[in-house]
């Protein structure tokens, strides 16, 4: 028969009768031990009735008899201050009950979480209860919120090649030799042909908390397929772009168009100077003295000797562009500009100005570059083309394998120029900042003066106009300083974003300028980035 009565409603565990009674266990000792091997071992000891069980008194009879209490596991549910995670806590339970799926529930309930509960996890974690010893902590997350899914921009796949997709590779003829001068066919699409899809924006999902709070997603942008000269939207599907005339694509941001094609063989003193609505293809040179003008893409399968090459759009030169110095003037032969990308196989003596990239295949020499975004020599990845003497004028980033010569070819880089535009449109917007200030003044004064006016409907009419024009210049200061705000960002961009990449060797003779600093180069450098950093051109290996 065992010594101990256990009460299920208070969880108490108590002695039959009083140790002095049964004469058994004589000391405290006894009894703890006795306990620790009875069914009652996990209970929590109370050690305080303990203690007087065994203390001389001759009011022992009134004595509790109370020696153990089954303590029931304990949960606690804790959120994150973000409100994303929810974390449960559990002692395990000192002879009582164990917390079950429906108590879990209910406290993770109480606590407020209603979403992103882990049913599984919140299983593994009350499954622990039995591994663990009585009266261990331990802890574990048990449900997740979601952050909010933007949605995508609106996207635009072109379906077609250009001319500036074209492989200008010699092509192989059956004997299996090369022909150098079969560079493939020239792309040109026909009425109908399907140019460009637009795959619309997404909404995005919206996200929530573990309270149920909902995040909402931002939606992505949505543009519209434009359609341009030559090009029109289907009548079947808005969302795809079709040719409308036969000629050459040419990708726009948000859409395209379709050139007319123009074509020669040469172009020379028997064509003449060409100046044309569209594009041209021309499959041999440009001759000494010529002007070739275009609207659209102008593409060179040959040589340009010492001619003016102008297109609004891209330009190509498969072979290279050469020219020479005009007798007692700084200024070349041949020029070449274009509004977006030129694509040159080398230069000598040349005049190049791209209003976005300039890519140089082999090699410049001696020439004057400008490129507003990137100026690369050498094939892409990993550039090892050449540029030896001359200047570039203007680029945001720089890539090549060599930067000048081992003879010390004096070769002018300047990077980043946009900067001193922004920093006098920045000025300006100073000087108008304290216009705006020094008129908001002289309207208070106006203002002191009006209140003086002794005739009511005059006082009032000055007033008027005087708060509409305070309210004009209140909208013209919040106006300035957010200009402000953006070409202050538009600086720290640009001077974070230039650099000149060297893969090879950069040579002594170099003269680098980014934004207003400048610095000279007078010995051989291995691979290697210069940026400008901290307010001073840096050189990273």
């Amino acid at each position: 028969m065992s010594m101990f009565l256990f009460d299920e409603q208070s969880g108490y565990v108590s002695l039959c009768e009083h140790p002095r009674d049964a004469g058994f266990p004589i000391t405290s000792s006894q009894l703890i031990e006795l306990i620790e091997q009875s069914s009652y071992a996990d209970c929590e000891l109370v050690d305080a009735n303990i203690g007087k069980l065994f203390t001389p008194s001759s009011q022992y009879q009134n004595q509790s008899l109370v020696v153990a209490k089954a303590v029931d596991a304990h949960i606690e549910i804790t959120v994150d201050e973000k409100n994303m995670i929810a974390e449960a806590s559990l002692t395990t339970a000192r002879g009582g009950k164990v917390v079950s799926m429906d108590d879990a529930q209910a406290a993770l309930s109480a606590a407020g979480v209603k979403r992103g509960i882990s049913h599984s996890a919140l299983d593994t974690f009350l499954g622990q209860q039995f591994k663990q010893p009585a009266g261990a902590h331990y802890s574990a997350i048990v449900a997740h919120g979601r952050n909010p899914k933007d949605g995508n921009d609106a996207r635009f796949v072109r379906l077609c090649s250009t001319a500036q997709d074209r492989v200008l590779s010699p092509q192989a003829t059956s004997g299996g030799k090369v022909d150098m001068r079969n560079l493939g066919a020239i792309i040109t699409v026909k009425p109908g042909a399907p140019l460009m899809q637009r795959i619309p924006a997404t909404a995005g999902e919206n996200g929530f908390t573990v309270f149920g709070d909902t995040l909402p997603a931002q939606a992505g942008k949505d543009y519209p397929l434009e359609p341009f000269e030559g090009t029109r939207l289907d009548p079947m599907n808005s969302n795809l772009l079709i040719a409308d005339t036969k000629g050459v694509p040419v990708a726009l941001p948000r859409g395209m168009r379709v050139d007319d094609v123009l074509c020669f063989h040469h172009v020379d003193i028997s064509t003449g100077h060409v100046e044309f609505d569209g594009s041209v293809i021309i499959s041999g040179d440009v001759k000494d003295g010529m002007c070739v003008k275009a609207t659209g893409d102008i593409t060179v399968l040959g040589f340009v000797e010492s001619a003016t090459i102008e297109s609004k759009s891209e330009v190509t030169i498969m072979l290279g562009a050469i020219g020479r110095h005009r007798e007692n003037e700084d200024h070349f032969t041949c020029n070449i500009s274009a509004t977006r990308t030129i694509s040159v196989g080398y230069a000598q003596f040349c005049h190049i100005k791209s209003e976005q990239d300039l890519f140089i295949e082999r090699q410049a020499l001696h020439c004057d570059l400008s490129a507003r975004r990137l100026i690369r020599v050498g094939k892409a990845n990993n550039p090892r083309g050449k540029i030896i003497g001359g200047n570039i004028l203007d680029a945001m980033r720089i890539e090549t394998g060599e930067l000048g010569a081992p003879s010390g070819t004096k070769t002018r880089v300047f990077i980043a120029q946009y900067w001193h535009d922004l920093r006098q449109k920045q000025q300006q917007i100073n000087d108008f900042e304290k216009l705006l200030a020094s008129k908001a003044a002289a309207l208070q004064q106006a203002r002191k003066k009006a209140n003086k006016i002794t005739n009511a409907a005059q006082r009032a009419h000055y007033i008027n106009k005087i708060t509409a024009s305070e309210q004009q210049i209140k909208i013209k200061t919040a106006s300035t300083k957010k200009k402000k705000y953006l070409v202050k960002q538009k600086i720290a961009r640009l001077l974070a974003t230039s650099r000149l990449k060297v893969n090879e060797l950069m040579h002594p003779g170099v003269e680098l300028k980014i934004a207003q600093e400048s610095k000279h180069f007078s010995r051989i450098y291995p691979p290697h980035l210069v940026r400008y950093f901290e307010g001073k051109i840096t050189q990273s290996f």
